[in-house]
């Protein structure tokens, strides 16, 4: 029966995809970038080939800003990146931010401090870029995330001695917040705990890391923004994605979009399922968006 969902998935959207798309937001980790945190130089060819026939492509990622742009950069026409799980939207180009949302303040050092209490790893999103601290980045690799993840986030993120008089002063206005422990059973309990506070929203981009950010902010929120700048319906929106965090812009999306390699969760969501990140699943997509 899977094999047969399968064929009528990658049957009809050919089909269905009747009309050019104007926006199409693609997420990053386990979707557009391979499993060693590249992006091909086929993918790139096609997103920059989308671009100039019109349509609006947006890397759309739990990252940092720093770290959107790091990857993006190099392909021409990319201007807009949703970021930090939509609590940041920003231009590629100018750096200038359409959209800042922050949490709670009274509920980060809470947070922080016992991440750390646990010895946890965590890294504080503020306005463009993620902070992390010196003692706490190695606890990272700890986890089953993998090395060429672990280099690839901590490359463009600030690494400072502590910030924990920052925060209780209030000094960073906090976006977002991602933890992860070497233990999964202990994210999932401090997970579920967090996850208790209304004015907080906790994703889970793999079982062995969550990200934690404000109410009300989310991938979809974005693509929305974007939307509206751009004079773009919702129907003329399409969102790919791998995993938990992705939930919301796929639904939002008038097409929703899963990789082959994405969870559960996100493929029984999806309209359609593409092929896996290692085979550039979203290209395809853009591919047959170009060929209608």
């Amino acid at each position: 029966m899977q094999n047969f969902k399968w064929q009528i998935i990658y049957f009809t959207i050919n089909e269905r995809i009747l009309f050019m798309k104007k926006i199409v937001a693609i997420d990053l980790d386990g979707t557009l970038l391979h499993s060693d945190c590249t992006i091909s130089s086929y993918s790139k060819e096609v997103i920059a080939e989308a671009v100039k026939n019109g349509i609006t492509v947006v890397p759309t990622s739990g990252r940092s800003f720093r770290s959107i742009k790091n990857q993006v950069q190099d392909i021409e026409g990319v201007k807009y990146c949703i970021c930090a799980n939509g609590t940041l939207v920003g231009n590629i180009q100018t750096e200038e931010l359409l959209h800042n949302c922050k949490i709670p303040q009274h509920l980060v050092y809470d947070i922080y401090k016992e991440v750390k209490e646990r010895h946890g790893f965590i890294e504080l999103y503020c306005d463009n870029d993620a902070y992390v601290e010196k003692d706490t980045a190695p606890i990272i690799y700890d986890t089953k995330m993998g090395k060429d993840f672990c280099d690839s986030m901590l490359s463009t993120d600030v690494i400072g001695l502590s910030y924990d008089l920052l925060l209780r002063r209030g000094t960073m206005r906090i976006n977002k917040i991602h933890v992860a422990f070497p233990d999964p059973q202990e994210l999932r309990e401090f997970a579920a705990k967090t996850a208790e506070n209304k004015e907080l929203i906790v994703t889970f981009p793999s079982e062995y890391n969550m990200e934690i950010f404000p109410n009300g902010c989310n991938k979809d929120v974005g693509i929305r923004i974007l939307a509206e700048k751009y004079h773009i319906p919702q129907e003329d929106t399409v969102a790919i994605g791998d995993s938990d965090n992705d939930v919301a812009m796929i639904e939002y999306a008038h097409i929703g979009i899963a990789v082959a390699n994405a969870m559960e969760v996100l493929k029984e969501k999806a309209d359609y399922i593409t092929k896996s990140n290692d085979e550039d699943g979203p290209a395809i997509v853009l591919k047959k968006i170009l060929e209608k």
